[in-house]
């Protein structure tokens, strides 16, 4: 993976996320966001035309990040998860659950047929 941060920056840097993690303290400034509303399609002039972002720090979307893939990995190794949930896994996708949904109606069509 190519990166620009020099080596020092990187190891500080990890060293903060981890300290972050292991004390389970997280900066309430990393938890302020920036609100901008973004241009309305509909009438400029009614509030409830306009659709609001969030922008939070890139720290605290860094720390998110390595949160959720450190959980997926947990939650997978440990086979917690369903077999029937598809979202934000790896490897699984939407056209897979519509494979699977075609599956079981051939299969209950296929039995259903076999009562008669």
């Amino acid at each position: 993976m190519s990166h620009n941060l020099h080596t020092n920056a990187i190891i500080h840097f990890t060293s903060l996320l981890n300290r972050i993690l292991l004390s389970a303290s997280f900066s309430s400034t990393w938890k302020m966001a920036v609100i901008i509303p973004l241009k309305p399609l509909k009438d400029p002039t009614l509030p409830l035309s306009y659709h609001p972002i969030s922008l939070l720090s890139a720290l605290s979307k860094i720390l998110e990040k390595i949160m959720n893939s450190r959980h997926v990995w947990f939650l997978e190794a440990n086979k917690i998860l369903s077999n029937v949930q598809y979202g934000r896994r790896k490897g699984r996708s939407a056209l897979m659950v519509l494979s699977d949904l075609d599956a079981q109606i051939y299969e209950a069509e296929a039995s259903h047929a076999n009562l008669y």
